[in-house]
């Protein structure tokens, strides 16, 4: 933007130069034929007090301090108490380029696991591509906003995930990296089972999640094609005498389980649920056309209390109901729509079945459960169809 506006500016200037300058040489020439040799000086340094003003005026102060005031403020960094050393790891992934794997794997592994994992990577048996940074975007840490403790749930996973590098590790510490044997390493890269996870030199046992802002200059995109700024968050572990490490492995597989686990309860829930609406209008059941029916009853929408019972004592017969899932049922013209559940413990894996009810009509995907609650009873009290989720 700046770059932008100052080849405005210096345009305006140019533009200010040519148009002055055309009339000082007529009123030079005019002056020539009919005035003296002292007129003439005195007509040219008018002239010039008339160049000299507009150019002052129109290209130093004004433009400049307008660019230079909201970019200060957008930069500014804000760090909550306490994350200085998460903020550094940050700093440095983010300022990695597609040149620097070094770099990254020393940011994201054990660091006695360099060379097995740089090996790994050279021979095209582990992917670095979601976290080595990209020469087209610029990234910069903005702020940290909260840090929480990774819950004690998940930290005997640490250990097993980087754990399982350990047989490459030692087969390449014995046979070194150049021209290894692909099958095999491709064959100690296979999946272990947790009880035959061999003892590594560290014990991973304190991870934090951070909560962070970020802005982004994609090189080749105008800033009104995306936002900005943008807020995300990382999974740090640490290791004793090595510090903080960005981790990229076992909170993604951890995270992929549980909505995974919530994916595949909706799935049941809904066929369940398919099942019940069949059975009931076989029977002569007069089924609601536009309704909702919810784990929590005070939710429930458009639905009278004898279909409800009629409805959930078939269910029970069909899907066990689990503790602690909350859940909605929406049939929408007759049909059931979607169904959409979480684990109130675990809020940040809820998801939507159909897949295609897991985002709004412009394709972003629905951050909460009771978003995409108030989105389905919205549409539905407006008389609005719902059909859009399933394209």
């Amino acid at each position: 933007m700046k770059k932008f506006t100052a080849i405005l500016v210096m345009t305006a200037m140019l533009c200010s130069f040519v148009s002055c300058g055309n009339d000082t040489a007529d009123e030079i020439e005019s002056s020539a034929t009919s005035v003296s040799e002292d007129s003439e000086v005195e007509t040219t340094e008018e002239s010039t007090e008339e160049i000299t003003e507009p150019e002052t005026v129109e290209v130093e102060e004004e433009p400049t301090e307008e660019i230079t005031e909201p970019e200060t403020e957008e930069i500014s960094k804000t760090f909550v108490e306490g994350s200085e050393e998460y903020a550094e790891v940050i700093e440095k992934l983010l300022e990695c380029k597609s040149n620097d794997v070094d770099t990254v794997i020393k940011l994201c592994y054990p660091d006695k696991y360099f060379d097995t994992i740089k090996t790994l990577h050279n021979n095209n048996l582990l992917s670095l591509d979601d976290i080595i940074g990209d020469d087209s975007i610029d990234l910069e840490l903005i702020s940290i906003d909260s840090v929480e403790p990774v819950s004690e749930e998940y930290m005997p996973y640490f250990n097993i995930y980087y754990g399982c590098y350990q047989p490459v590790y030692e087969y390449i510490e014995e046979n070194g990296t150049e021209n290894p044997d692909i099958d095999k390493l491709s064959e100690l890269m296979a999946p272990i089972p947790i009880s035959e996870i061999p003892e590594t030199y560290f014990n991973i046992e304190k991870a934090v999640t951070v909560h962070y802002t970020i802005s982004r200059d994609f090189h080749y995109l105008t800033e009104d094609k995306y936002d900005k700024i943008i807020d995300t968050e990382d999974t740090l572990y640490y290791i004793d005498g090595e510090g903080w490490k960005d981790d990229f492995i076992t909170m993604i597989h951890l995270y992929e389980a549980e909505r995974t686990a919530v994916s595949d309860e909706l799935e049941s829930l809904y066929s369940a649920s398919e099942t019940v609406l069949s059975g009931l209008a076989e029977t002569g059941v007069e089924i609601p056309e536009n309704f909702i029916i919810c784990s929590d009853s005070s939710k429930n929408y458009n639905v009278s209390d004898e279909f409800l019972n009629t409805f959930d004592t078939t269910l029970d017969g069909c899907y066990q109901k689990k503790d602690g899932f909350d859940y909605f049922i929406m049939i929408n013209d007759g049909k059931l729509a979607c169904v959409s559940g979480q684990y109130a413990a675990k809020p940040k894996f809820y998801r939507a079945y159909p897949t295609a009810y897991f985002y709004d009509e412009d394709h972003y995907v629905v951050e909460t459960y009771d978003e995409r609650y108030n989105l389905c009873l919205e549409r539905m009290k407006n008389g609005q169809p719902q059909s859009y989720m399933k394209n």
